[in-house]
């Protein structure tokens, strides 16, 4: 009996694995998108970058959706909310919010996403916070707030405002999407939540064209960057991030996510040749710090089990999940046992 449960315990621990690794590579294509929308914004207006990127983010997320053949969702109108929430307001609010507040505000305000994860997971998901997750995610923070220049928040805006709302918005996304892709294909989800993303997006950018406030008349460089950054930064991110969390909990990915300022502080070093400097070698290595203080066992919460048992709503019990999950459709099964936890 032992044996078998040392064996599941490895299992569910190597799909674990798997899925941080999905998250930690969704966390360097939305540092990259960032950084290739920041240059985009350069030439196009805010709403013609988004409606550009989500164009590109739909051809590559519905080419996955299909080629791995189309699953009709139970219902739209969750799919649509999703598609409301992230891409459309909270990346609205974000290349708007960008432009009307410093780096450093914005920086320090978008570290709040990961404390907004971790209270929802843990308010609507049961997903339990220990003092050592809350001492990881302190640590984190703090670097993510040395990454942005320090703790030196000006006066505060409607810039600021707007990438506070894109946090809180992302935050709440993850929640909703975490509990929709136990029930469904998350290929499928993501397909859905940006053609959604889009269609609400698509009439803003169509009035600010027939008015004139923005064109598309721009050299070729901003439409590769604007298209790259949408098919990587939006598309393969999302169809990454979608899969992992099926498997991984909702605080968990939170966490993982506060890579994406250190991947961006290298992007800008490697290609747009800013200076690596000690503040920002620390504000790294808290981050790295924070994620690895963290108590990352997701599979291993019997809560998780229910996420993942198509939506259900029955209470699991505690102790270690023993599961062999289908890697494709939305079959599991899943059974559990009852083995101390470390």
């Amino acid at each position: 009996m032992q044996d078998r449960a040392s064996s599941d315990t490895g299992r569910v621990l190597g799909v674990t694995t798997r899925n941080h690794a999905s998250l930690i590579v969704a966390s360097a294509g939305w540092a990259m998108g960032t950084v290739l929308a920041k240059f985009a914004l350069s030439g196009f207006g805010p709403v013609t970058t988004l409606v550009i990127e989500l164009a590109a983010a739909n051809v590559v997320v519905w080419a996955v959706a299909l080629r791995r053949g189309y699953r009709r969702p139970n219902g739209f109108g969750r799919l649509a909310l999703l598609g409301l929430l992230e891409p459309a307001v909270a990346y609205a609010a974000r290349t708007v919010g960008l432009g009307m507040t410093s780096a450093s505000n914005a920086s320090l305000l978008s570290g709040t996403e990961s404390v907004f994860g971790v209270l929802l997971a843990a308010v609507f998901l049961r997903e339990g916070i220990t003092r050592r997750g809350v001492a990881g995610l302190v640590v984190a923070v703090t670097g993510v707030v040395a990454l942005g220049g320090g703790p030196s928040l000006g006066a505060f805006g409607p810039g600021d405002a707007l990438v506070l709302l894109e946090a809180l918005t992302a935050a709440v996304y993850s929640v909703l999407a975490a509990r929709m892709v136990a029930a469904e294909d998350p290929d499928t989800v993501t397909a859905h939540q940006f053609g959604f993303g889009l269609a609400f997006t698509l009439p803003a950018a169509v009035v600010q064209w027939s008015t004139g406030a923005e064109t598309l008349d721009v050299p070729a460089q901003y439409w590769v960057a604007a298209i790259v950054s949408g098919a990587v930064g939006f598309g393969a991110s999302f169809l990454l991030y979608n899969r992992a969390i099926v498997h991984v909990s909702v605080s968990s990915a939170a966490m993982i996510l506060n890579l994406i300022p250190i991947f961006g502080v290298a992007a800008a070093v490697a290609f747009l040749g800013e200076s690596l400097t000690v503040p920002l070698l620390v504000g790294a290595a808290l981050v790295l710090g924070g994620i690895a203080l963290f108590p990352h066992h997701d599979l291993r919460d019997g809560n998780l089990a229910c996420r993942l048992c198509n939506g259900c709503a029955a209470r699991c019990p505690e102790g270690l999940l023993a599961a062999t999950v289908g890697t494709h459709g939305r079959s599991h099964t899943l059974s559990h046992s009852r083995v101390p936890v470390d």
